[in-house]
Parts: structure tokens; C-alpha cells; sequence
């Protein structure tokens, strides 16, 4: 048993000690990079990438996603005839066509109209 524990604890003695040497780093840097062989393809696959980036149509219960709202932006209710002042700790914010009723701190849609901004 005495040995078993002298060897966990040299153990956890060393080990930390390697990760400070740098052994890790100067291993992966030598190593030659997947990526530098096709730089290229990898450049090209990332803005492919970007641009598939879609937009979402909510749905009431659902988190909103200000990164996700086509046409994204806080709207002030006052400049609408048909809508109402929001409650306390909700906001309407526009998505597309769409105007969502927001609730500030949690993000979860409350209420859509939809087609409001054509």
C-alpha cells in the first residue's frame, strides 16, 4: 500500500511538471500541419461557410437569436397604430416581416405578428 501511494504521488508531481516544459508545444510544432498541406481548400471551405449562414423563422416558446433574424432591430411600438405598449420586461424587436414580442431578460419569444413590415 505505501508503495502504491509513493507512486500516485510522484506521479502527480511529475506530470505537472512536463505540461509547464513546453514538451507538448514543441512536439505539435514539428509535427507538419494537415492543414498547411491543403490551405487552399481549407480557405475556401470557411467562406463557404459563411455564406450559408440562414436565417431562422421563429416560433413562439423558442430562444431568440439576434444573429440568427434577418432585418434584425428593436422597434419602437409608438410609430405603429395597431400595436400595444409591451408589458414590463418585454421588448419587440423585428425579424424579417415579422414583429416579435421579446422577453428581455430570457430571449424567448412571446408573440409574433406576422407580416407586419411589407
Amino acid at each position: 500500500m505505501k508503495r502504491f501511494s509513493a507512486t500516485l504521488l510522484a506521479a502527480a508531481l511529475v506530470l505537472p511538471g512536463l505540461a509547464g516544459t513546453g514538451l507538448t508545444t514543441s512536439a505539435m510544432a514539428a509535427a507538419p500541419s494537415h492543414n498547411a498541406q491543403h490551405g487552399q481548400a481549407q480557405k475556401h471551405d470557411n467562406k463557404a461557410s459563411k455564406k450559408q449562414a440562414s436565417y431562422k423563422t421563429f416560433r413562439k416558446g423558442e430562444k431568440f437569436d439576434k444573429n440568427r433574424a434577418r432585418n434584425y432591430a428593436v422597434v419602437d411600438y409608438r410609430k405603429y397604430k395597431n400595436v400595444k405598449a409591451p408589458p414590463r420586461g418585454y421588448r419587440y424587436v423585428r425579424s424579417g416581416d415579422d414583429l416579435l414580442l421579446i422577453g428581455i431578460t430570457s430571449g424567448i419569444v412571446a408573440s409574433i405578428t406576422s407580416g407586419m413590415f411589407r
